[in-house]
């Protein structure tokens, strides 16, 4: 994914640092409802929700993805920041590589758990203002701060898009799919990301692999057999004090909308500004702008999103339970283990390509 910021803020996000370094696999694997592997080397033919905590896809990317280890992450990370500060200096700018030694990523919580489980919820609630990825270190401080907050408007602009592209201030970047992503648009750190992470894996056959597990991933989230159980769930959290959901992914919505509506409250009365510019990029550009050159306005921002984690916490705990009530998680595992055995067998050869592929990256990495 392009390492253009997803919040105004000059500090790094692990889960942002963590979805820089890995390869396609990693966007597609999150992408898709990721849940605890079972360590088989290949799925059962016909698993059913008592049996197989995780569905066939998940198995096959979540145990590659759990051969990473923080160094694999920081390694990468030096190796990117030293391309982009060669690239920017061709492009005209200073930039000065942002030191990720201090940064210890812990990608095991994040993977052990199950996402959605309970025990997830307990501790990282739906991880929106939380951060299952994080183990502790240092925190990472961008060296490049105080140069560009000193630029002005114009020449701030100029570097973040030689730096990210013309596309850096997207109001979400995080959604980006790999369907939408090009890093040839995204500026140094797109260059510096295919450079190091990219070889041998984001060619079109496989970009075209993984666009067809996205639009397989969405057929299965409109499959019918959902429409009662998510009539279920939101009944039993309509019990449980949650109106206005109708289904599953809806609690992940509304925490991210309290989070959005936090960051409009900080930055949008930042300068005597009563809102930010109603068109979204503009209104990204400028809160990107406020938070280099205001930077109290980050530590009230992470101040807001904090006191949001309980009520967040609190939500995803309901959920869990609220699935598991209703049924919803075995009907949701028994429609996605039909969709993606399905997609398996029409896809065995190109599966079999891209797995040598990371593969044969992985063992280059080491």
């Amino acid at each position: 994914m392009p390492a253009r910021p997803s919040r105004p803020t000059a500090r790094a996000t692990t889960r942002a640092v963590v979805r820089r370094v890995l390869p396609a696999a990693a966007v597609v694997a999150l992408a898709l409802p990721l849940a605890a592997c079972t360590g088989d080397d290949e799925p059962e033919p016909t698993p059913t929700p008592s049996d197989e905590p995780a569905t066939p896809l998940e198995t096959l990317l979540g145990d590659y993805l759990k051969e990473w280890s923080g160094e694999d992450v920081t390694r990468r990370l030096t190796e990117m920041e030293d391309l982009v500060a060669v690239c920017m200096a061709e492009q005209g700018f200073e930039y000065t590589p942002v030191d990720y030694s201090g940064l210890e990523v812990d990608l095991s919580a994040g993977l052990d758990l199950v996402y959605g489980s309970e025990d997830f919820a307990q501790q990282f609630g739906y991880g929106i203002t939380t951060d299952p990825f994080t183990s502790g270190g240092e925190e990472v401080t961008d060296p490049n701060a105080e140069y560009v907050a000193a630029m002005s408007d114009a020449e701030r602009d100029a570097y973040l898009t030689a730096l990210h592209g013309e596309g850096w201030a997207d109001p979400d970047p995080a959604d980006e799919t790999v369907e939408g992503y090009d890093w040839q648009t995204a500026g140094c750190s797109g260059r510096a990301q295919h450079e190091v992470v990219a070889t041998g894996i984001e060619d079109e056959q496989f970009a075209a692999l993984q666009e067809e597990m996205l639009r397989m991933a969405e057929a299965a989230d409109g499959d019918p057999r959902l429409a009662q159980a998510n009539t279920d769930w939101a009944a039993c959290m309509l019990d449980a004090g949650y109106d206005g959901l109708a289904k599953v992914g809806d609690g992940e919505a509304a925490i991210a909308a309290e989070v959005e509506a936090a960051r409009a409250e900080v930055y949008g009365t930042a300068g005597g500004s009563a809102t930010l510019p109603t068109d979204p990029g503009a209104a990204a550009r400028e809160a990107l702008r406020r938070g280099l050159t205001e930077p109290s306005l980050e530590a009230a921002f992470d101040e807001a999103v904090a006191a949001i984690t309980p009520r967040e916490i609190e939500m995803a705990v309901a959920d869990a339970g609220c699935r598991a009530e209703t049924g919803y998680d075995d009907v949701r595992r028994s429609v996605d283990t039909q969709y993606q055995l399905a997609f398996l067998a029409e896809h065995a050869d190109e599966i079999q390509s891209w797995m040598a592929a990371l593969a044969a990256d992985r063992e280059a990495d080491e």
